[in-house]
């Protein structure tokens, strides 16, 4: 009796964090909804919650402000990409083709029209945490794919990885926010690429 009483009260366990993850996961895309329509500065909590159907403490409870909302969004698109990456290490892809493949992956985010303003939300952030060491997965990576492209002559040996892996999500930040004028002309994605390379770029 002991042992099916144990039993239960995992399985109720269980089912409890199921459901806490499904409310969260719902409160997630909810909040998200709502701050491209409306951005992080004008998204209301009570709107948010209204759509979900919980009450006002149980977003606070998954999400403690709604720019944490767009942490979680930003870490998510983040290792998505980071997981990419890694294949990209394991095959000593050049250094040109991956950062491509990183400025390819977040402009077809700004390619559909509905997401440019969660877009423009997640550059800011990404402007905001840019001083922060910990807690960016993408920066981390490109860091490792970098010293990689150090160690078989392709960037200039007197740059840390770190210091181009910053330097080339700074440019990548400034880039996406030139984007978000659709009505001025804005350099290419080769471009971007070219620049930034020709400053980090080993000569040979």
């Amino acid at each position: 009796m002991q042992r099916d009483g144990a039993q239960e009260e995992v399985s109720a366990r269980s089912i409890r964090d199921r459901q806490r993850a499904e409310t969260r996961e719902r409160l997630f895309q909810a909040a998200l909804d709502e701050i491209r329509q409306e951005g992080v500065g004008g998204a209301q909590v009570d709107r948010i919650v209204a759509s979900v159907g919980v009450a006002r403490g149980t977003f606070y409870f998954h999400f403690p402000t709604k720019e944490d909302v767009l942490i979680e969004y930003d870490r998510r698109r983040e290792l998505e990409i980071v997981e990419l990456l890694k294949a990209v290490l394991q095959h000593d892809v050049p250094l040109r083709l991956t950062l491509t493949g990183i400025v390819t992956a977040f402009t077809a985010i700004e390619a559909v029209p509905s997401e440019r303003r969660l877009l423009l939300e997640t550059v800011a952030l990404h402007v905001r945490r840019m001083a922060v060491r910990d807690g960016h997965p993408l920066i981390d990576e490109l860091e490792r794919i970098v010293a990689a492209a150090r160690d078989r002559g392709e960037v200039r040996q007197d740059l840390t990885p770190r210091d181009v892996a910053l330097l080339f999500m700074g440019n990548l930040v400034g880039f996406l926010i030139g984007l978000a004028d659709p009505g001025r002309q804005q350099p290419s994605p080769e471009q971007l690429i070219e620049v930034f390379l020709g400053g980090v770029e080993a000569r040979r």
